[in-house]
């Protein structure tokens, strides 16, 4: 049970219930009764231990006493650091947010800084501009950044470290075309998405594929519409195609992927929706609601916009798993927590 905690995502009490132990652990507990002090009195401590199973609750106990290691905890609150959220596109202006980093014991929020210096820079650390505070700790600017040319940022305040960092667009993806087709499995109704694309040769390419589902809700009585309404919503999908590197379960609201399998090619990724209609008519009243119409967005991102979610996505599964190991959010700030990254977005219409 020790040596297997030491295996990353492996549990000791996986390995316990597997083997039986802990059948036989609250076997050797029911045993501490009057009946076990009794033994102990009359016959004396050998047979006590032999009653109560005292060899394998020796083991068990030098098993998990051997494989304990002591960390030392410094109570004395950290200084706290800058946090940069920026993730930048060729179609719009630089805007980040900045931050203030707390303690893992402190239970306030998070502080957004508003006093901070915030300057783009060029490839060579020419200044294009300095961003000016928005609102609530965002920084904005005039410009916006071109495809395949690196940045630099720096972020100056008057009490906190000075952060930087760089990073780049990469290129637009063109998506050749989408093919579609309706499948059922266990009952239930599914769109299937075929996407053609052309990767760039020579470099390896990192991707992020989401779907925005538009569904539309009416209801109708004796002939009046009491409700019209158009919604959209990220859809989960089913990411089905051997590239796609999401832990956990297949069901995602996005996917990541690089192209280490077709590299300078052609690719049809495969991924399934959901796409079940709802019908319900009697006495003159109608309700209904179905999709209509998605879009599918594929992002072609930098390599740590790619470690940044491929990171987070991790750190949130085993969040919710009390046996998981845990997980760094990856950062590419200098000095500072965060993310300043690239990304280069296309995306396709269906009309369902």
């Amino acid at each position: 049970m020790g040596a297997v905690n030491k295996i990353p995502g492996v549990s000791g009490g996986i390995v316990a219930l597997i083997f039986g132990f802990y059948e036989k652990l609250i076997l050797s507990f029911s045993r501490f009764d009057f009946k076990s002090f009794t033994i102990f009195r009359k016959k004396g401590f050998k047979s006590f231990f032999m009653h109560i199973n005292g060899e394998f609750l020796a083991l068990l106990l030098f098993g998990i006493i051997s494989c304990e290691k002591v960390i030392p905890f410094d109570e004395n609150e950290v200084s706290p650091k800058m946090a940069i959220n920026g993730i930048f596109q060729s179609d719009t202006n630089w805007r980040i947010h900045v931050s203030s980093s707390r303690s893992v014991i402190d239970s306030a929020s998070f502080k957004n800084i508003t006093n901070a210096s915030a300057f783009i820079l060029d490839g060579n650390e020419n200044l294009i501009e300095e961003l000016m505070h928005d609102t609530n700790g965002f920084y904005i600017g005039s410009t916006s950044p071109q495809e395949n040319l690196n940045y630099y940022l720096f972020v100056d305040h008057p009490t906190l470290n000075s952060v930087r960092s760089q990073n780049v667009i990469p290129s637009l993806i063109n998506i050749i075309g989408i093919d579609t087709a309706t499948s059922y499995s266990n009952g239930e109704k599914y769109l299937d998405l075929i996407i053609n694309f052309e990767d760039p040769g020579n470099i390896t390419n990192y991707y992020l594929v989401e779907t925005y589902m538009v569904s539309e809700g009416l209801e109708i009585e004796n002939g009046d519409t009491l409700f019209a309404e158009i919604d959209t919503n990220k859809a989960f999908m089913l990411l089905n195609d051997e590239v796609f590197q999401n832990g956990g379960s297949p069901w995602q609201d996005q996917g990541l992927f690089n192209d280490i399998l077709f590299n300078g090619q052609s690719k049809s990724l495969e991924i399934s929706l959901p796409n079940e209609d709802y019908f319900w008519n009697e006495a003159g009243y109608i309700w209904s609601y179905r999709n209509i119409g998605l879009r599918f967005y594929l992002h072609n991102i930098s390599q740590d916009y790619y470690y940044y979610r491929r990171s987070l996505e991790l750190y949130n599964q085993a969040s919710d798993n009390p046996f998981a190991q845990p997980v760094q959010v990856y950062s590419n700030i200098e000095n500072g927590f965060g993310i300043f990254a690239g990304a280069q977005v296309n995306y396709f219409d269906i009309e369902l």
